[in-house]
């Protein structure tokens, strides 16, 4: 079967002003090679598609009650049923190589027959280690700079420092909130957060640990695409000081926004640093103090022009992710 004639149900519902901006640019795009649908539990078992693409396997299970959560459980399950049953292709995108938070015991035996499910990876970077042996095709993340284009930007300010997007446990804001609000060092830098945290606790120690710091501002609720570009814009620095990064959206969307990123040192980002630039890629060693990082990293300024962002156009990740599918759909022996 040709690719132009595939039908590729995503695993994202319709989309919305919350939905990931990725999958936003991804749909779209995608939808130029392939016929793509969108997710619904009703299609998803019992109507007609080529190939499943799922990217975080882990919300099919999740929900706001326990009542709700065993429902979708149920649905899971029957859903694997019928991809196992009719042979039907299921591609998976690893954008981290193991889930962020804990999941129950019955949660990880979900995810595990989700993984002996799948009959092909796309790995964003070529670091990935992957849960099976299945076949896998390298696909970097696309960027945003078509998605964010139609917003206005404002000037950088020498001094900002933001880190914008949902806020979890793994990325480690606690410590940047606290880190900046406790320094006293000379040439102090203004810190901005904006995201909606993961759950209260994480809200309240955010708050605490940002008290009594007139240099810190908390934006601590959903942000728009709008206010995204405001938020970046206005900064001379992305810090994202995760204690996990594997993938990172928000860094490639600061890189779109011609803004520089602070990032971990680890394999994954001095790749990024050695195909974008050591001035727009700066790397935070472990035994570096995080301030001083992002003071060094500030000192620096803004590079003049834009990052080179070629080998992550969007109709070449199209094509690729169209041609992911079609082997997906060969290797399950659907024609």
């Amino acid at each position: 079967m040709s690719a132009r004639h595939l039908r590729v149900m995503m695993s994202t519902p319709a989309i919305r002003e919350t939905t990931n901006p990725y999958i936003v640019q991804l749909v779209d795009a995608v939808g130029q090679e392939v016929d793509v649908q969108l997710f619904s539990w009703r299609t998803a078992i019992l109507g007609r598609y080529d190939v499943l693409h799922v990217h975080w396997p882990e919300i099919f299970t999740s929900a706001s009650s326990g009542p709700k959560r065993w429902a979708r459980r149920a649905l899971t399950a029957a859903l694997q049923s019928r991809i196992a049953l009719t042979r039907t292709a299921l591609v998976r995108t690893a954008h981290n190589e193991r889930p962020h938070e804990s999941t129950s015991r019955v949660d990880s035996a979900i995810l595990r027959r989700w993984n002996r499910l799948t009959t092909l990876w796309i790995i964003l970077n070529e670091r990935t280690r992957t849960e099976t042996s299945a076949e896998r095709v390298l696909i970097p993340h696309g960027h945003y700079r078509d998605h964010f284009a139609p917003f206005p930007r404002l000037q950088a300010t020498d001094d900002l420092v933001s880190v914008v997007g949902h806020i979890r446990p793994y990325k480690g804001m606690e410590e940047l909130v606290a880190a900046v609000a406790e320094d006293t060092e000379h040439g102090a830098f203004r810190l901005h957060v904006a995201g909606k945290p993961a759950d209260a606790a994480l809200r309240d120690t955010l708050t605490r640990n940002a008290s009594g710091s007139d240099r810190i501002t908390l934006e601590l609720d959903f942000v728009d695409d709008r206010r995204i570009v405001e938020i970046i814009s206005s900064s001379s620095l992305v810090a994202l000081p995760y204690r996990q990064l594997h993938n990172s959206g928000v860094a490639l969307l600061a890189l779109s926004l011609d803004r520089p990123v602070l990032v971990p040192d680890n394999a994954v980002t001095r790749d990024l640093q050695q195909e974008i630039g050591a001035s727009w890629v700066h790397l935070l060693d472990a035994d570096t103090e995080l301030t001083r990082a992002i003071r060094d990293a500030l000192q620096q300024g803004i590079p003049d022009g834009s990052p080179d962002l070629s080998a992550r156009e969007w109709p070449v990740t199209a094509r690729q992710h169209a041609t992911a599918y079609a082997r997906a759909a060969e290797i399950r022996g659907h024609r």
